[in-house]
């Protein structure tokens, strides 16, 4: 229903550095030619810069005027916001932002999605994921990354059950237990892609011996088959 284009690349006052081609106008056409929708991810993931960004309503307004242009530009449908290495001390400042940026995307053009890509586990409760629910149109949880291209041990990186404490089981229940039980504005992210990595034996939860690389799903269902 909707296709998120990765990425613009925002700066710690608002700007917008790396625009990666957007906005592909053919691509944008093919997807509403099949009622399809089009917002564009903005990223920041540097810690300090997120701090610089937030405490400051400037820059804010900055990145929400910047990234008005370039959603007005491709004739898209809204944006979906990606904070990583997220901060606790901007957990208050994140709620105002995303009030200013739902405001004015929604009275700039009528009917857009503002959208936030939050964590699989808020390691230092630094997101306020009810007022955000409630604010915007869909916290999208980045639902993977439970074992990643430099963890120890292999393992699933979208474990459904198991493998610990924390799996997507665990992250939904937390999800829905933060903002009162309620699934409306949840949207849960599975990757299309595994990692497949050197390890010490072919048992399930090895030590690994070095990086994975990435298999997209396709790959993946051959390297499974063989062995």
């Amino acid at each position: 229903s909707t296709l998120a284009y990765f990425s613009v690349e925002i700066t710690e006052i608002g700007g917008l550095g790396n625009l990666h081609g957007w906005p592909v106008v053919s691509l944008i056409n093919e997807a509403h030619s099949h009622g399809t929708k089009v917002v564009l991810c903005a990223t920041l993931f540097n810690s300090d810069n997120l701090i610089t960004l937030l405490s400051n309503q400037t820059y804010r307004q900055n990145l929400i005027d910047n990234l008005l242009e370039q959603v007005q530009l491709g004739n898209a449908d809204g944006v979906n916001i990606d904070f990583e290495s997220f901060p606790v001390s901007q957990k208050e400042n994140m709620v105002n932002f995303t009030t200013e940026l739902t405001n004015a995307f929604h009275t700039t053009i009528p009917g857009s999605q503002v959208t936030l890509a939050t964590p699989a586990v808020d390691w230092s409760n630094a997101w306020d994921y009810n007022a955000l629910a409630s604010i915007s149109d869909g916290l999208f949880i980045m639902g993977y990354g439970y074992h990643w291209s430099g963890s120890s041990t292999a393992g699933p990186i979208s474990p459904l059950t198991g493998w610990g404490t924390y799996n997507i089981t665990w992250t939904v229940n937390d999800y829905l237990n933060k903002t009162g039980n309620d699934p409306d504005k949840i949207i849960l992210g599975l990757p299309y892609y595994g990692y497949e990595w050197p390890t010490t034996s072919g048992s399930a939860g090895t030590s690994t011996t070095g990086s994975g690389d990435a298999k997209f799903y396709s790959e993946a269902i051959a390297l499974a088959e063989s062995w």
